[in-house]
């Protein structure tokens, strides 16, 4: 082996007494790969089924907008919900579909569900919020909370 290349997994022998020379690096090779595949398999799996929409923060005098874009959901398919600092809006909607023909009749059903986390800087006063719906924009008003900023002297 070169002298300018270490080995990442030689570390993982010192962890054992002198006398046990065991390589564990075809182990620490398999748990790497498997780590691997379980982290793309999930990410790839997040990504099917849980999808986001647009939202966007717009930022005003006395109050913090989010606005987002929710076509084709209405009230009851909107859960808002407040987490400290942290706006999660989830969309679930289960549509049911009847096809009837002269032989037969074929019922359909999917669910759809869709979230989004908004992240603002202080955390969100649960009673002062309000939510409209209309023409598919979600619009969520929070106050701006007034926080007294303090300046500090930085001594020699």
């Amino acid at each position: 082996m070169d002298s300018g290349k270490r080995d990442p997994h030689s570390d993982k022998k010192k962890v054992f007494p002198e006398n046990w020379n065991i390589d564990f690096s075809p182990l620490q090779e398999f748990v790497d790969r498997m780590d691997n595949l379980f982290s793309r398999s999930f990410k790839s799996f997040q990504g099917q089924v849980l999808h986001d929409f647009p939202a966007e923060i717009i930022e005003e005098d006395k109050h913090i907008l989010v606005k987002a874009e929710v076509p084709g959901y209405s009230r009851k398919d909107i859960q808002i919900e407040v987490i400290g600092n942290q706006i999660k809006i989830t969309l679930h909607k289960d549509e049911s579909i009847s096809l009837q023909s002269d032989k037969e009749t074929v019922n359909k059903k999917s669910t759809q569900r869709k979230e989004r986390i908004v992240t603002l800087s202080f955390n969100i006063p649960k009673n002062s919020i309000t939510a409209t719906l209309e023409h598919g924009i979600l619009m969520i008003n929070i106050p701006k909370q007034s926080i007294p900023s303090h300046v500090i002297d930085i001594k020699d």
